[in-house]
């Protein structure tokens, strides 16, 4: 199984807070069946800032250290960017990171509203052939409200990802209605 979201490098943000913690979870994810992990730091939420050289250089750490505990586990790396006027010009300028090099990109929404300019930098990333990926939008306040509005972003050629806490319930009976919702029942 692979894990493409995960807050498992040490020290950049709300994640572990020592590379020990970050071990302890990667041998917890293995005991899951998780053979592979997609490390997905915040990124100018307002809160971090982890540039694509810093993620790169705690990914090959993390990877070290799994091998020499011999955790059979591969991190690879990624990013949870916050979406901001300037993502596009951070991209360009190497500072956003695909999920792992592919043309996949998380774009997280604020968790009240969505931002007017969404549809546009969506269709200006995928001008650049990156395919956006809108994680957990079930937390994102308009979308619950107004799921619509999720549906237009996908039809446009977005991607939508869901937390799996979400789907049973561990944010709310609101949040897995959503989910209910958006899935037809």
């Amino acid at each position: 199984m692979i894990d493409i979201h995960c807050h498992i490098l040490p020290e950049i943000d709300d994640g572990p807070k020592s590379i020990e913690d970050s071990v302890y979870l990667a041998k917890v994810a293995v005991e899951e069946g998780i053979h592979t992990i997609i490390a997905t730091p915040h990124h100018k939420n307002g809160r971090y800032i982890n540039p694509k050289a810093k993620i790169l250089e705690k990914v090959i750490e993390l990877n070290d250290r799994l091998k020499n505990e011999k955790v059979p586990l591969t991190i690879l790396p990624g990013q949870e960017t916050a979406i901001h006027g300037e993502m596009l010009e951070g991209y360009e300028k190497g500072e956003i990171l695909t999920l792992n090099a592919t043309q996949y990109l998380f774009v997280e929404l604020p968790s009240t509203h969505v931002p007017r300019y969404t549809e546009q930098l969506i269709f200006d990333l995928q001008l650049k052939g990156i395919i956006p990926i809108i994680v957990h939008p079930e937390r994102n306040q308009e979308i619950v409200e107004q799921p619509d509005r999720l549906y237009q972003l996908v039809k446009k050629g977005a991607l939508a990802q869901i937390t799996a806490s979400s789907v049973v319930g561990g944010f709310g009976e609101k949040t897995k209605g959503f989910f209910r919702a958006i899935n037809g029942g």
